[in-house]
């Protein structure tokens, strides 16, 4: 079973990376960088100011920086711990002549801790607080998320699981952390104060 996965990845993989032409090089190059930390932070601080209510709004920010911070911390450490070679290691490795020709690689010629995808968990994190801290307005958001995704493997970084590893690491760690807050696992100090006054 886990063969098949592997290889049906592999396949995948080949199927859309092998299809690519100059405009679309220049497009998915600079998208890859919305799933970038320092091009996420910015930009999803400033739509949760502009859109969050002054009264919430450091506790917002502070959900929000627990959520990015722990699905960094998570997808570091599960790289570290997997350490699967990235595609321009694995088709030269498998090739008789020791070429990975056959990858269209975009930017820096990674070659380690393939899975999961950092830009993609950061992508669809991003995506999932704002999607739920803004009360469901921003669906809209998860478009781009996808389209990060789509260039990890456009540009020859990530395999398709590696992808998929990312957007549920990057789904699932910020809600888990917005539903603790929610169910008050976690309190910030001006739920603990206005718990007190009650």
């Amino acid at each position: 079973m886990f063969h098949h996965l592997v290889h049906l990845d592999i396949v995948i993989f080949s199927l859309i990376n092998s299809h690519h032409a100059l405009f679309f090089d220049r497009f998915f190059m600079l998208v890859t960088w919305l799933g970038d930390g320092w091009v996420v932070i910015p930009v999803v601080g400033a739509v949760l100011i502009i859109f969050t209510p002054r009264s919430i709004r450091a506790r917002t920010l502070l959900i929000a920086a627990i959520a990015g911070t722990l699905t960094g911390v998570c997808n570091t450490q599960i790289k570290r711990i997997i350490a699967r070679p990235r595609p321009l290691v694995y088709f030269a490795a498998s090739s008789a002549t020791g070429d990975s020709g056959q990858v269209h690689v975009l930017g820096e010629r990674l070659r380690q801790n393939s899975f999961p995808s950092g830009h993609t968990a950061t992508a669809f994190a991003a995506a999932t607080i704002v999607f739920l801290l803004l009360k469901r307005k921003f669906f809209l958001v998860f478009i781009p998320a996808f389209i990060v995704a789509y260039s990890r493997v456009y540009v020859g970084a990530h395999f398709p699981l590696d992808i998929a590893g990312g957007a549920l690491l990057g789904c699932g760690i910020p809600a888990l952390v917005i539903v603790f807050f929610r169910q008050g696992v976690f309190r910030t100090p001006s739920a603990i104060r206005e718990r007190a006054h009650d």
